[in-house]
């Protein structure tokens, strides 16, 4: 339970009057007298904070304002020892958060001012929502049609309120790539290239781009904006290539992007972008971050001026790796923003270990590197299935790291301000954790959705994984019990981070498992008595899928605007559905109406040298079918 503090308004200033009052519509921040009373005085350093107990007073010294909510933040925690009080110091002018908002979970606003509260007490000071169709356009009916984009005045709201805590929002938008959920609609054809990427050159192009930086214009009082460009593989290869013939992709990005810049300085905003295609596009390699490509000097020249260029990679937990690429950077001749990222995407629940091997290399080389502004992005790709509160941990260990404060202080300050504890939250990410308890290498790096996804008959991930580890899902077994077993005492906590959730999931894996294995065991030996038990057990799975539909609509709707849910609703029926199916398939072939199971001879006769061939990335499409998905 966070400490009680009071406050009086004399000597405060309006911003931290605000704050404070704010902050109370959560946390025991009381206006009067009381003890221990809380003085708030700047005069600190810029990025620092200073925080010391004496007698029935907390003092919180401290440069910015959001350096004085994250010293208020420990104050809360009741983590001030009485000698030498606390002294923290970041040496970034910006640290913020990129949250996806464009892979189905949209948070509501409700949710989202929990999450600004939460992270202004962490020394946030900057919120990006990653929104590519994800808000409402004037004249633009199909724009984010059916998908839970933000009105303007949701946006406005939001805005609002962010300002009340320090926080700036800057729009993350999306100006050239990543646009397929619009370029669907017939309304668009004008201006669609290809699949996913906006036509460059068409007058009707730039007519949309400029009503989406107008509404971020308008909705947010900042004046940045960041408008991706990033991972537009087929630049130019579309409608493009039939109109202009084929051009160089650093010719098309640039001259794209000069015109993007213009419509960014009518509207009074200055643009970043991220930096990806400038250095795939030099690769002889088709990498994003290759360190052996070289641009060429006139293409560095060519880039045009008033953008900044944002370095993303979360990949990497190699500090030379990032301090190279800083500097590759710099070599383009400007000042790179940061983005790092707490892992979200491909995640049914925070991955810690990715957070902490990945962000905090990161973290350390850009401090080595004089860098000024970071964030960290939590991206949703394939459904944005995470349970985003338990990023909260991971978001809070990123801004640990940037100030510098120990573990203690983390847990502590952790638990007064997201109102759970630390490692408990953590124990979900147990789910994520690709060693399996230490049972096998980081070569074997597979994430849990992959086996979720995985269909029970056919197997894809199953099978290829059996032939490239040997063991692995002996190993995986043992896993998963013990995850299931250490989120048995927390099978019914929903709130404020929803265990129960990561319970139903670490069951439903571990059921799907030990089926498998079953399966496979008497299928090969034909033995009909193991296949009539396994058949009478498949009931008891669709059990735990039902109890997995429920706890995935529970932890949704608590966050998110319903639109999207339907996504995940569909994947687990089908799960349900597919049981279903082995079950009846099971059933004919221990009753003699059939043979054989023609999807199990299937995956069991291909030759063990060409099963490793079988490894898709986990996507939930590629995973559940061999099928087209239509």
């Amino acid at each position: 339970m966070p400490v009680t503090l009071y406050w009086k308004r004399e000597g405060l200033n309006r911003e931290l009057v605000e704050a404070l009052e704010t902050l109370a519509e959560e946390y025991p921040l009381l206006e009067g007298e009381g003890s221990p009373q809380l003085h708030l005085t700047s005069g600190a350093r810029a990025g620092s904070v200073e925080v010391r107990r004496a007698d029935d007073a907390v003092t919180v010294r401290y440069g910015t304002l959001a350096d004085a909510l994250r010293g208020i933040g420990c104050a809360l925690a009741g983590a001030v020892p009485e000698a030498g009080g606390i002294v923290e110091a970041s040496p970034f002018t910006m640290l913020g958060i990129m949250l996806d908002c464009s892979r189905n979970a949209v948070m509501t606003v409700a949710h989202l001012r929990r999450w600004l509260r939460r992270l202004a007490l962490l020394g946030y000071n900057m919120v990006m929502l990653y929104t590519e169709d994800t808000y409402k356009i004037d004249g633009e009916p199909f724009f984010g049609l059916l998908r839970g984009a933000y009105s303007r005045e949701e946006l406005a709201e939001i805005d609002a309120y962010a300002a009340r805590l320090g926080i700036e929002m800057i729009g993350c938008i999306q100006t050239l790539g990543h646009l397929e959920q619009i370029l669907k609609w017939p309304a668009y054809a004008a201006v669609r290239d290809t699949e996913r990427e906006l036509l460059v050159g068409e007058p009707k192009t730039y007519d949309l781009i400029r009503k989406m930086i107008s509404t971020y214009a308008h909705c947010f009082r900042s004046r940045r904006i960041h408008v991706g460009m990033d991972e537009t593989h087929t630049l130019g290869r579309g409608r493009y290539l039939d109109r202009h013939g084929h051009r160089s992709g650093f010719e098309i990005l640039n001259e794209h992007l000069a015109r993007v810049i213009e419509i960014c300085e009518e509207a009074g905003l200055r643009p970043m972008m991220w930096s990806d295609m400038f250095f795939r596009l030099a690769s002889g390699r088709g990498m994003d971050f290759d360190p052996d490509s070289a641009i060429p000097e006139q293409v560095k020249q060519a880039i045009p001026q008033g953008v900044e260029l944002v370095y993303w990679d979360y990949y990497h937990d190699d500090e030379d790796f990032y301090l190279k690429m800083l500097e590759r950077h710099r070599q383009l001749g400007r000042e790179p923003i940061m983005a790092s990222g707490v892992w979200t995407w491909l995640r049914l629940w925070h991955g810690r270990g990715d957070t902490e091997r990945n962000a905090g290399a990161c973290i350390r080389a850009c401090k080595k590197a004089g860098v000024k502004e970071i964030f960290f992005t939590l991206w949703g790709d394939d459904g944005g299935y995470c349970e985003y509160d338990s990023s909260l941990a991971g978001l809070a260990f990123a801004a640990a790291q940037c100030y510098g404060e120990d573990e203690r202080r983390l847990r502590e300050r952790y638990a007064a301000v997201c109102g759970a504890d630390y490692e408990e939250t953590c124990l979900g990410s147990k789910i994520e954790d690709h060693s399996l308890g230490g049972r096998v290498g980081r070569e074997a790096y597979m994430p849990a959705c992959m086996i979720l996804w995985d269909d029970p008959l056919l197997g894809i991930h199953w099978l290829s994984m059996k032939a490239r580890h040997g063991g692995y899902w002996e190993k995986a077994w043992e896993h998963f019990q013990e995850v299931a077993q250490s989120l048995e005492p927390h099978r019914y906590t929903e709130e404020p981070v929803d265990l129960a959730h990561a319970s139903a999931l670490a069951r439903f894996l571990l059921a799907k498992i030990d089926c498998r294995q079953r399966l496979e065991a008497a299928y090969e030996s034909q033995d009909m008595v193991g296949l009539e038990a396994l058949a009478a057990d498949i009931p008891g799975i669709m059990d735990l899928a039902d109890e997995l539909a429920a706890s995935f609509r529970r932890q949704w709707l608590r966050r998110n605007k319903p639109f999207g849910l339907e996504v995940m609703q569909t994947r687990l029926a089908g799960q349900r559905a597919r049981y279903a199916e082995l079950e009846r398939a099971l059933r004919a072939v221990v009753s003699g109406e059939s043979e054989r199971i023609a999807e199990l001879d299937e995956g069991l006769s291909i030759p063990k040298g060409a099963l490793s061939g079988l490894w898709i990335w986990g996507v939930y499409s590629r995973l559940a079918t061999s099928s087209s998905i239509l």
